[in-house]
């Protein structure tokens, strides 16, 4: 199935690439907010994790309305866990490199609109507490995950751009598929960025 994915990712980027006016290279930063969307599970609430992310992006300009933005980004998921009293209980870590194709409609020559497919890479998972070891959990999780992606992005003239995102994810990433738990990744994404035309 992944190399499915990838496949038709390269198709995708292939026929944007010929039809595509010009280009442009970006960089950028920001936070991720991460939680679990959980169904099927009994067990103490879930809260929002917060962490740094990062990534690059090309974006091939095929009108002034219309583009196709291909990113590579690490992006760390998972969800903090809390006590019935309020107090932090734990968390689980999950680091990803995402890989999202994005179509991009433009309102106007800096506000822009995009949604598109994003596959994940899971490259490690671990559970975190303060009151024992971490735990690497892994082999317990689906090594690839599949999302749905929406946002928006204002980029000023001399480059800088700004933007945010909901990334909702589409498959359950426990291995344990004998019971009703459904365990699903949801995280939102600020991102502050400077991105250049190639000429």
């Amino acid at each position: 199935m992944k190399r499915v994915v990838f496949s038709f990712f390269g198709i995708v980027m292939t026929v944007v690439v010929v039809h595509a006016q010009s280009f442009r290279l970006g960089v950028a930063t920001g936070v991720d907010a991460a939680r679990f969307s959980i169904s099927g599970a009994t067990g103490g609430p879930i809260r929002y994790k917060t962490d740094l992310a990062a990534g690059i992006s090309g974006e091939a300009i095929i009108s002034k309305v219309f583009a196709v933005q291909l990113e590579a980004n690490y992006s760390p998921q998972g969800t903090g866990v809390i006590n019935a009293d309020g107090t932090t209980a734990g968390s689980y870590q999950l680091n990803y490199v995402t890989i999202p194709v994005l179509a991009k409609l433009y309102g106007t020559p800096e506000l822009s609109f995009f949604a598109g497919p994003q596959i994940g890479l899971l490259m490690k998972a671990k559970t975190k507490s303060s009151t024992s070891a971490d735990v690497d959990i892994k082999d317990l999780l689906e090594s690839t995950d599949y999302y749905a992606v929406l946002g928006t992005e204002y980029r000023f003239k001399n480059g800088i751009f700004i933007g945010g995102r909901y990334s909702a994810g589409l498959k359950n990433l426990s291995k344990d598929k004998t019971g009703n738990t459904d365990l699903k990744n949801r995280y939102i994404s600020l991102r502050l960025g400077y991105s250049f035309a190639l000429k």
